[in-house]
């Protein structure tokens, strides 16, 4: 449902395209998404739906959100879906070269080259050998770099609050902030078509199923295999993209996707390995 949910909102936005600004089209992501966010807080947590301990980290976390949401809705846009969600995708690279600084973890030889050969994938979904290289893949570069961030961060909020909590106050700063941006730019217009504003509010239901369905996943299911089954995004992106927009992803772009496809993958077989030594070791030392 996370791999549907988020291609869906790729489409959704692919097919808005440029017809609205792009802080207009994150204002109503986040104020229609927030209501049904709300009540299944409500549902889940009751009178503990808005509490949230790690304050200070929540506030970073909706910065990096923010940041990241805007950086991917504009490698959408300007991007082949598939290409855009394949440089996405390449997060997880950007987590692993991280996370010694960032979270205390050992990163071994295998990780390493799979992050080393995971870059150079990433260097040809750029196309820059075939007069094909386009300087919009800098969002898609920039948009994977605030997604790993924005990764790091929910881990460690992962270990204080609740994900329903979590997305209640990232959705309800976000509608505020972007509202607060919108209006006091003049240049920037509130008003859609009918058309747009069908297409706005499909949008903040997928998102809303999207947060939902991801955090669930990475509650009943160990984190290695969420990871491993989101890269299904890479090639349905991709075929939906050339069967609806008729994009066409070079041969380079192609070989690049398959790369950093692989890559993190094995960075994710690395992780199913080290989980079950740990626990392995922690059932021995018990």
């Amino acid at each position: 449902m996370t791999v549907i949910f988020a291609v869906g909102t790729s489409l959704i936005i692919k097919n808005i395209g440029d017809q609205i600004p792009l802080a207009t089209l994150l204002m109503y992501r986040f104020m229609l998404a927030s209501p049904w966010l709300i009540l299944f807080a409500l549902i889940v947590r009751g009178r503990k739906a808005f509490h949230i301990n790690a304050k200070r980290t929540m506030m970073v976390r909706i910065c990096f959100g923010c940041a990241a949401m805007a950086l991917w809705f504009l490698s959408v846009r300007l991007l082949p879906l598939g290409q855009a969600t394949a440089l996405l995708q390449s997060s997880v690279i950007f987590v692993t070269i991280c996370s010694p600084f960032l979270l205390g973890e050992r990163i071994g030889v295998y990780r390493w080259s799979a992050v080393i050969t995971g870059m150079f994938g990433v260097m040809l979904l750029t196309d820059p050998f075939d007069g094909g290289f386009s300087i919009y893949v800098i969002f898609g570069v920039l948009g994977a770099m605030a997604s790993a961030g924005l990764a790091i961060l929910l881990r460690r909020l992962g270990r204080t609050d609740h994900p329903f909590s979590l997305a209640v106050w990232y959705n309800g700063s976000g509608s505020v902030l972007l509202f607060m941006f919108v209006f006091l730019h003049p240049g920037i217009s509130m008003t859609v078509s009918q058309p747009v504003l069908f297409d706005l509010v499909l949008l903040g239901m997928v998102a809303t199923g999207l947060q939902l369905s991801i955090t669930s996943a990475f509650k009943f299911a160990e984190a290695v295999v969420v990871t491993t089954v989101r890269y299904l995004q890479i090639p349905l992106a991709a075929l939906i993209g050339f069967l609806v927009f008729a994009e066409v992803m070079s041969p380079i772009e192609i070989v690049g996707g398959c790369v950093v496809l692989t890559s993190c993958l094995v960075i994710a077989w690395r992780e199913f390995v080290r989980s079950k030594a740990a626990a392995a070791q922690g059932q021995e030392t018990g």
